[in-house]
């Protein structure tokens, strides 16, 4: 099943992860990332909070600049304890999340903003993750690679990462870094696509 859209569309994410999965619905868009700097989440009351926001003003930010356009915005992040562990900085963050992670159930959290002119749908999804005891042989493998310093939490589950992963609750593509399958219900719902071939006569 492949859709085409209505209205032009951005997405307004450099994440190469987000721009396959959008692209797997079939309909072209523009890939023009927001240059909005990441709020702090310590200034935030809840890991939703933070993560909604970001979400927002990076969708917000694009679409000020390109009026007539429905514009897409989201960020991802990890979750444990309610600590928001967003990309590792170096290899030593890095290996801090995933000893924090290693055989604990944690929250992967994507917030999604669409825009359309003055009207923002913000939603979130969350899925549960939870890893196997990790030797620390894989840990320092892992660190070792270039894998873990783009991806919230320092890992990815669509990669190496997902040897981590005993179970998850939830959706996949979720943790992958973006909710297809509520995003396109919502898109289609708004009328901002449509199924390719669907029309009822």
């Amino acid at each position: 099943m492949q859709f085409k859209n209505n209205y032009p569309i951005i997405l307004a994410s450099a994440s190469p992860r987000r721009q396959e999965l959008l692209a797997s619905l079939g309909f072209p868009f523009d890939v023009i990332p927001s240059k909005k700097m990441e709020p702090d989440p310590k200034d935030f009351y809840s890991p939703i909070a933070y993560v909604t926001e970001t979400a927002e003003q990076k969708a917000r930010e694009v679409a000020d600049a390109h009026p007539g356009h429905i514009v897409i915005g989201a960020d991802t992040i990890v979750v444990w304890e309610n600590e928001v562990l967003l990309k590792p900085a170096n290899a030593e963050e890095a290996r801090n999340y995933l000893e924090k992670l290693s055989g604990h159930m944690h929250n992967v959290v994507t917030a999604v903003a669409v825009i359309d002119g003055k009207k923002s749908m913000p939603f979130y999804e969350r899925t549960e993750v939870t890893f196997r005891d990790l030797p620390a042989s894989w840990i320092s493998g892992y660190v070792a690679t270039e894998d873990p310093y783009d991806k919230a939490g320092g890992y990815g589950i669509q990669t190496a990462g997902k040897l981590f992963v005993e179970k998850i609750y939830g959706d996949y593509n979720n943790v992958v870094g973006l909710p297809i399958s509520r995003l396109a219900h919502l898109l289609d719902s708004c009328g901002y696509i449509s199924v390719k071939g669907g029309e009822e006569g």
